[in-house]
Order: C-alpha cells, then structure tokens, then sequence
C-alpha cells in the first residue's frame, strides 16, 4: 500500500471518529458507530490522567475580586 493512501485512510478515520455524528448526510447506523468509536477511545484514556482545570487560578482571582476581605488594623 502507498505511504499517502495510509496516511490518508489515518487522517479519515480520525476525521469520521470525531466528526462523524455530527454529519447530516451520513446515515444514522454509521453516526452510532462513529460515536461509539469515540466513547471506546475516550475511554481507553486512565481516570488518573485527568485534565489540570486551567481557569482555577482565574476563578480564585474572580472569586477575591467579588468577595473582598477587610485586613484587620490593630
């Protein structure tokens, strides 16, 4: 097989698994195995290996902002 084709089919079964349900003209049948798809490699992911939250020092800073304390002068 040619090194393009298999690149080419790599690049669209990336492209169906994560696009795929969302196709219109795609029938019903294959938009259920294109999110299944999706759900088996999600899930092939370890729960241990979860996403750091990117807005949590923005949403302290918010949070401060809208919720100010008074420093105590003694």
């Amino acid at each position: 097989m040619n090194k393009n084709l298999k690149w080419l089919f790599v690049i669209v079964v990336i492209a169906f698994i994560t696009a795929g349900d969302s196709v219109e003209f795609i029938p019903e049948p294959i938009q259920n195995a294109s999110f299944q798809s999706r759900k088996f490699v999600v899930g092939l992911w370890p729960d241990w290996l979860k996403p750091k939250d990117t807005n949590e020092r923005t949403e302290k800073a918010v949070e401060e902002l809208e919720n100010p304390t008074i420093p105590d002068e003694n």
